[in-house]
């Protein structure tokens, strides 16, 4: 698939949503200064996707790379080691 705003729009980036001084903050952490605010959360978010998309069309016109989502996994360590296929996963284990 060809990584144009349409691909990068059908990401699914994690949100971080936080109540600020002037209401809410939506921003996309893997996707620095991309934040939007509003009066409430869902003015915030709504706000987010039309900034979100900015970003992906400014970012692509000056051939700048764009950071793609990433998944991360919280598991303890005795978890891990009971896992029957945790060979598959050792790859991915940040020390």
């Amino acid at each position: 698939m060809k990584k144009n705003k349409k691909y990068y729009m059908s990401l699914n980036y994690p949100v971080q949503i936080e109540e600020v001084e002037e209401g809410y903050c939506a921003s996309i952490p893997e996707l620095k200064g991309c934040k939007a605010f509003g009066v409430n959360a869902e003015t915030a978010l709504k706000e987010l996707e039309s900034i979100k998309e900015s970003f992906f069309e400014i970012f692509l016109k000056m051939g700048k790379p764009i950071p793609e989502p990433v998944v991360r996994l919280d598991i303890t360590y005795g978890i891990f080691r009971k896992m029957k296929h945790r060979e598959d996963l050792e790859v991915f284990v940040v020390s």
